[in-house]
């Protein structure tokens, strides 16, 4: 009898084996493909920039008035008419739709948006869009790995793990960045922790950074032209500073994201097929003038780092990406805001740097730089851990993790206290929907929230919370002030695991609750509500009106019951 135990044990653990084995040549696979698919992209847009600044460079001022403006205006054409004659799934940027994908309202299976994000992409970036590849490089990393999975007829959470590879080695063979690339799809497309996951995210990064070493050489993204030394008090202090100016321009950056998204929609005398053509135009006449707004901004970002731009010129290219940056995004074209959103902090970093060194300070505006990368990233993106590995990942810059963390931290809380959500899972909302998310868009949540909803107040102790709670069938209670205001929420098992853990019975749910539960309003669609739920891996949110007060609660049942 024991040994028949022991055999079944031992073969268990043998097929273990064999299946885990099977995920391993999977993910190299994912990270194969979606290493040379990043590697060509690169590659094919930096070819096709260069060419082009070359030969606007025979010219003088007068010719490319006329000539740039055409170019990057047909390569906004290109990018529109692929986008939205072949395949609209492949606008803007890819990471809020890989989102979807993971989310399963969404099909990445298609080799005909590979082909078409590809192009695209290389059309308008490598015209000069001021747009960045990261993007496009997560929906081609992603949409290789659901190829793969569909080779293998790989279904549900398996398939979605391969798709998850892809878009991590994509982020990792992009920056150079492996490490940077596996946390970016724990925190911001999965939103959280899964040990059978990171296994093959990280055997596909792993092997797309190989990949993208192998061709385009083990160095970082941007070149420190020296080895700085360790911040003094002041410069810690700056750093603060740093971190609070990045959390509220970060805010202010996605509000005009937001805004140029609304200007496009509403601008119905212009075909959506020819709005990137419009951002084209407009940034071909402002890159004569300017002509570090183009692109991604990494060459500027170089140029900033070994002190080739003056103060005034890195305050104007500033103020102007910040502003054409959200414009051309706006307009559909393929590209991200990634890179871009760098370089904006790279350029934040060094003005709060140079202002303080104006009054007598001894910072140093390249280490600096480098931080306000991490806390413009950290502010609008929201993914703070992501920001700071990627940092010193792209800049070598291990020295500085501390300092680069401190700003970064206060930036996300900045964010946080001023209501700003995660931009990419915002930005789903103007992303193409599937058929199943086109009909929860025509849905609201006032029409499928619970509307009698159990309360707590903030002074009532666990003990009586454990009592009331007995009454009801409800997972989740709100706490609320005498003007029915939300101040937080707790759950039947935040009060169950308190108890069971010997806490005080007699504390107050104020100091038990999370302050900070996630919200919507009742007019806003079921398809919104779904992805703030997923996005923030949450059991349901609490229903309020623009003064905060509770109208109702919101379930995964209640939406899954609308499908």
């Amino acid at each position: 009898m024991r040994l028949g135990k022991k055999f079944f044990r031992e073969t268990g653990y043998f097929l273990q084996e064999i299946a885990r084995s099977k995920i391993i040549l999977q993910a190299i696979l994912v990270g194969l493909i979606s290493g040379l698919l990043v590697v060509l992209f690169k590659v094919c847009i930096n070819k096709l920039f260069a060419l082009i600044q070359n030969f606007i460079s025979q010219f003088d001022l007068i010719h490319k008035l006329y000539i740039f403006p055409i170019i990057t205006t047909f390569g906004g054409l290109i990018s529109g008419i692929l986008v939205y004659k072949f395949a609209p799934e492949t606008k803007g940027s890819g990471i809020p739709f890989v989102k979807m994908v993971m989310a399963r309202m969404g099909n990445i299976t298609r080799v005909r948006s590979i082909v078409v994000k590809f192009i695209a992409g290389v059309a308008g970036i490598g015209t000069g869009l001021s747009l960045g590849r990261e993007g496009p490089s997560v929906q081609l990393g992603a949409g290789a790995g659901a190829l793969v999975g569909k080779m293998f007829k790989m279904r549900g959470t398996d398939q979605g793990k391969l798709i998850a590879s892809g878009a991590g080695s994509a982020i990792g063979a992009t920056f150079n960045a492996p490490i940077a690339g596996t946390i970016f799809v724990l925190e911001e497309l999965v939103n959280k922790f899964s040990a059978s996951l990171l296994f093959p995210v990280l055997v596909a990064t792993v092997t797309a950074s190989s990949v993208a070493r192998h061709f385009l050489g083990n160095n970082p993204s941007f070149t420190i032209p020296y080895i700085t030394h360790d911040l003094s008090f002041e410069g810690i202090s700056v750093c603060i500073i740093l971190g609070i100016v990045a959390g509220f321009l970060g805010v202010a950056f996605a509000k005009v994201i937001y805004k140029n998204n609304e200007l496009f929609e509403k601008m119905d005398v212009v075909p959506n097929w020819l709005k990137p053509a419009v951002a084209g135009f407009v940034i071909g006449v402002i890159g004569i003038y300017i002509p570090y707004v183009l692109g991604s901004g990494n060459l500027s970002v170089d140029l900033l780092l070994q002190h080739k731009l003056s103060l005034s010129i890195v305050l104007l290219v500033f103020v102007v990406k910040f502003f054409i940056t959200p414009f051309c995004f706006g307009s559909g074209a393929v590209g991200g805001i990634f890179l871009p959103m760098l370089m904006l902090g790279s350029f934040l970093g060094y003005i709060v740097a140079s202002v303080f060194n104006m009054f007598g300070f001894q910072v140093d505006v390249v280490v600096m730089s480098m931080i306000g990368m991490g806390a413009f990233l950290s502010a609008v993106a929201r993914t703070p851990i992501t920001a700071v590995v990627m940092v010193f990942e792209m800049t070598a810059g291990y020295t500085h993790i501390l300092p680069i963390m401190l700003s970064s931290a206060i930036a996300d809380l900045i964010a946080e206290k001023l209501n700003h959500r995660p931009i990419y899972s915002t930005l789903i909302v103007n992303q193409v929907k599937s058929p199943e998310a086109k009909s929860l868009s025509a849905l609201f949540v006032k029409d499928y929230m619970k509307k009698d909803v159990v309360c707590f107040s903030p002074m009532m102790t666990i003990k009586e919370a454990q009592e009331e709670v007995k009454k009801y069938a409800y997972k989740t209670y709100p706490v609320k002030n005498d003007r029915n205001r939300l101040l937080g929420l707790i759950t039947k098992a935040d009060i169950e695991d308190a108890m069971f853990q010997g806490v005080d019975e007699n504390i107050e749910l104020n100091k038990l609750m999370n302050p900070s539960p996630i919200t919507i309003e009742p007019n806003e669609t079921l398809y919104i509500a779904y992805f703030r739920m997923h996005s923030n891996n949450a059991i349901c949110l609490v229903v309020v009106d623009k003064n905060s007060k509770i109208k109702g609660i919101i379930t995964r049942e209640d939406i899954n019951s609308a499908i």
